[in-house]
């Protein structure tokens, strides 16, 4: 290989690079890269009908391999097995469950997610904690030995079907609000209290031989504190925390992939010199990089800047990767791609997840007899409709023979929820009254926030909140309603027959509550 060669090795585009460099058969005559992200759904056309997005579909992906001259490392966030029905699990489901074999099967179904795509690699599963409450992720616990003897399991099932793991988001997200989508994160724990949480899930997830780590971009100013234009420099830039913590003190062999080089969080309008200073601080896999950087990368090397040791590293270790998976090929030591096993195991994890955390006044279970007129109100994340949670959940209610109305809008009267006068006559109108929040914070005056405070004029013996996002809320918004449930997931059409099953006492609630209080009992 040349050293141009060498270098695009690096480089994993997205269909969007592709198609604005002629398309998959003249892009890859002229950038020999090593790889390729594909995600499913509905792609961004153009007005060529060119997809100017992440996503393409499958026979665009099989196109963009004929079309390379080399084999590409396809990576993926997940993908579906091709008749698979059930994808209502999710991780927060394991942190409800807490059970091994949920965690193993989830990691074997998300191989065989990538494998039924011959997709090689992909990039979970997300090992980060929810230490702060305002924090946008998904997480499973508070408790690092919880996340890391689960997450063990995962990245175990991912890697027996022959695909490439990684953990992420390095060096850890929960300890802070801001997204890094948006902005710049941060990691705010002192470092001894870094080695004790996330520094000890990354080594632990070592020991499974995991081929990637996913570096982002979130500070950590216990390691590394040289401020730069008034910023403490994220992962994705900062030699010290990809090359000094990640690759030396704590000891990974494996490839670092960055988070995609278009985020907010690292975005500061040379999206050049932003890849070539990511590879420079240690990244070995370059994510979504414009390929013209690759020009000044192999510049930097010839006139020494950057040495020839940091592409050789990270050569050598896109080559365990490489190796990892071809092995797995050439034995088939994986399991066929099977929808029934997937749809099965989907069912069973977000089964298991679903916590009763209060039932102080034994509201539960329900007596049919008595709820036979039942408010769902809908304090979801919508663009103004009633959520389709909302929807499925009166459905099922109604399917026992309930009569079961939904209310949203806090300024159409028919309809309305939020002011007291018209929660004075609801009291009376309905037995039950269910609150289906699903909501990833709460804003000021946004409809989850005026809903919530409606919540709290309702009368508790008749009330029963269904949370489906942040574990906090709880604490934070609901510390004194004494029926609360933890869906772990969210309500589709499965989850709300598991749910309401449950409601009556026909099944049996198995979750846990996802906060443990390690911090404040540990640390």
């Amino acid at each position: 290989m040349t050293l141009r060669e060498k270098i695009l090795k690096t480089f994993i585009v997205t269909i969007r690079e592709i198609n604005t460099h002629g398309g998959p058969k003249e892009f890859f005559e002229k950038y020999p890269v090593g790889g390729m992200y594909y995600s499913e759904g509905d792609p961004l056309l153009d007005e060529n009908g060119l997809e100017m997005g992440t996503a393409t579909t499958f026979e665009k992906l099989n196109e963009c391999k004929k079309y390379s001259k080399k084999k590409l490392l396809v990576c993926a966030d997940g993908a579906a097995v091709r008749g698979q029905t059930v994808c209502c699990a999710g991780q927060s489901s394991l942190g409800g469950s807490r059970n091994l074999e949920d965690a193993y099967n989830l990691g074997k179904c998300m191989g065989m997610q990538m494998n039924d795509k011959g997709i090689d690699w992909i990039l979970g599963p997300s090992i980060d904690m929810s230490f702060d409450h305002l924090m946008y992720l998904t997480a499973i616990s508070d408790d690092p030995k919880v996340t890391a003897e689960i997450y063990r399991e995962v990245v175990r099932g991912i890697q027996d079907q022959g695909v490439c793991s990684t953990v992420k988001h390095f060096p850890g997200l929960g300890t802070y609000f801001v997204n890094m989508h948006m902005a710049p994160g941060a990691n705010n724990l002192p470092f001894e209290e870094w080695m004790e949480t996330y520094g000890y899930t990354y080594k632990e997830m070592f020991k499974e031989n995991v081929m990637s780590v996913m570096t982002t971009h979130v500070s950590l100013k216990s390691y590394d504190d040289e401020i730069t234009d008034g910023f403490y420099p994220i992962a994705t830039y900062s030699k010290k925390l990809t090359t000094d913590l990640l690759k030396g003190e704590l000891g990974f062999k494996g490839a670092v992939v960055t988070d995609a080089l278009i985020m907010g969080g690292m975005a500061t309008g040379d999206l050049i010199a932003e890849t070539v200073q990511a590879f420079k601080a240690g990244a070995d896999l370059l994510l979504w990089p414009p390929v013209e950087a690759a020009e000044k990368i192999e510049e930097l090397i010839l006139n020494g800047e950057i040495p020839m040791s940091r592409l050789e590293d990270a050569l050598e270790r896109i080559e365990r990767m490489e190796n990892f998976r071809a092995r797995a090929l050439e034995a088939h030591s994986y399991d066929e791609p099977d929808c029934k096993f997937v749809d099965k195991a989907m069912y069973e994890i977000a089964e298991h997840g679903i916590c009763q955390l209060r039932n102080e006044i034994g509201l539960l279970p329900l007596k049919q007899e008595k709820y036979q007129k039942v408010l769902v109100v809908d304090a979801a994340e919508t663009d103004g409709s009633i959520s389709n949670g909302s929807v499925l959940l009166q459905k099922e209610l109604q399917n026992r023979g309930l009569s079961v109305d939904v209310k949203r809008d806090i300024y159409d009267v028919p309809s309305r929820v939020c002011w007291q006068v018209d929660i004075d006559k609801l009291q009376n109108e309905y037995d039950l009254v269910i609150f289906n929040l699903n909501a990833s914070f709460v804003a000021e005056w946004s409809v989850p926030h005026m809903l919530i405070w409606a919540s709290h004029l309702f009368d508790k013996s008749k009330k029963l909140i269904v949370n489906c996002r942040s574990p906090y809320f709880a604490v934070d918004y609901f510390p004194e309603d004494p029926t609360f449930i933890e869906m772990n997931c969210e309500l589709s059409a499965e989850t709300v027959k598991m749910l309401v099953e449950r409601l009556f006492g026909e099944k049996e609630f198995t979750g846990n509550n996802l906060i443990t209080g390690y911090k404040s009992a540990k640390l």
